[in-house]
């Protein structure tokens, strides 16, 4: 953690702060906060393009970036997006939805130039994340300290949800970043700094548990699996070893714990929810997931090129779904990207989509630069993200977005320097 990087002032960084910081920007009583944080976004993205221009650097950039596969795919499926708006059913809905997709393009496209430009730019991306994690907790956190004061906890309760008013994508949210969290502690020599991370992984860990969301604690294991390959695979001191278990699981034995005694009154507690997880179809969540999986193979099965146009999966959803409405529930979203994007726009839609992540996140493999194994923890943090868009719809949250064009803004910059 170097402030003096994240402080010493550019443009560019300025634009990057404003960029990733959208979900900090006020609700302005929008009954849903996305629209807001959109059109935020769009009004950055212009800003930043012409800044660009007036400092005569759009050109060679822009030249440039589109010599990169994972860019030429991304660039592809937003063309087959737009594409997808003249054969869609409802025009209106895909036309708004593809403004998502491009305006997270932009956003790509534009971090990758301004991270170029910056010196350090992966320490201070790095930092940003970190700073903004702070942020986040503090939010989730003071309404926690506020009920306990007051009268108890409420379990999965969307006070509880910070920046983004769903407990589901604040628990990601926060474990999208704490494989950095896990580098920053196994990078620092001081005792004193490493308490301090200790004290945020328990924090973050007690807040996750208490927002309750069955993927988080997968994706919990999975920052775990990945922070213990790194210390057998790739550190032979066991004294270092011994330390960073005893500085890593105490703060997460602790949150379980504590989530027990203030909620030994309520069957909610983190382990009664996570001794749900399984495949059993008598789950209602899991069977209801499998439901809309198993619709949007059945859409594709009818329409297996061309999808039925962007954005427009929540109309023909309603008839598949038509039996099992519960009063004026209809669902959006398929609850898995993937599936989603295949249904919207097709095999050809997915190829494209699966090759941009494919070639970012492969980067991570090729390159012969890694000097402080970065590369760990930074594919832990795509692996947590692959298991939201596998369970969830990130694809359609600012927040998600924001950070997985971080994340990949970030490892594109191993092809340029190494960490360090």
């Amino acid at each position: 953690m170097n402030n003096n990087i994240l402080f010493k002032f550019s443009y560019e960084k300025l634009l990057i702060i404003l960029t990733l910081g959208a979900y900090f920007i006020p609700n302005f009583y929008a009954i849903d906060r996305i629209g807001n944080q959109w059109f935020y976004l769009s009004i950055i993205s212009i800003v930043s393009f012409f800044y660009l221009i007036f400092a005569n650097k759009i050109n060679r950039n822009i030249k440039f970036l589109f010599q990169r596969r994972e860019i030429l795919f991304y660039f592809f499926f937003i063309i087959w997006a737009l594409i997808s708006i003249f054969f869609s059913l409802n025009k209106t809905e895909a036309l708004a939805t593809f403004n998502q997709y491009f305006t997270v393009f932009a956003c790509y496209i534009l971090l990758r130039i301004f991270l170029n430009k910056i010196e350090h730019g992966e320490k201070f991306i790095l930092n940003l994340l970190f700073v903004f994690l702070i942020i986040e907790i503090f939010l989730s956190f003071m309404p926690i300290i506020s009920d306990l004061e007051e009268k108890g906890l409420a379990f999965r309760s969307v006070k509880y949800s910070g920046a983004t008013a769903n407990v589901n994508i604040t628990a990601f949210s926060f474990l999208y970043k704490l494989p950095i969290v896990l580098y920053f502690l196994i990078s620092t020599n001081n005792n004193l700094k490493k308490f301090f991370l200790t004290i945020l992984i328990f924090v973050m860990t007690f807040i996750i548990t208490i927002l309750g969301s069955r993927a988080s604690f997968l994706g919990l294991a999975i920052c775990l699996l990945g922070f213990t390959y790194y210390l057998i695979v790739c550190n032979k001191d066991y004294i270092f070893r011994i330390k960073h278990l005893f500085w890593v699981l105490l703060p997460l034995i602790m949150a379980g714990l504590l989530n027990l005694y203030l909620l030994k009154n309520n069957d909610n507690n983190f382990l009664s929810r996570a001794s749900t997880i399984n495949i059993n179809t008598t789950d209602g969540s899991v069977d209801q997931r499998l439901k809309y999986y198993s619709h949007t193979l059945k859409q594709f099965a009818k329409t297996p090129l061309t999808g039925v146009g962007v954005g427009n999966w929540k109309f023909y959803s309603i008839d598949y779904n038509k039996k099992d409405i519960n009063g004026f529930i209809v669902p959006y979203h398929a609850h898995n990207d993937f599936l989603q994007i295949l249904a919207e726009l097709g095999i050809i839609g997915l190829f494209l989509y699966g090759f941009f992540l494919f070639f970012s996140i492969k980067i991570l493999f090729s390159s012969n630069k890694f000097s402080d194994n970065l590369n760990i923890f930074l594919f832990a943090s795509v692996l947590v993200f692959l298991l939201d868009s596998s369970l969830n719809f990130p694809i359609a949250r600012p927040v998600s977005q924001l950070f997985l064009i971080s994340l990949l803004g970030l490892i594109s910059l191993y092809e340029k320097k190494s960490i360090g």
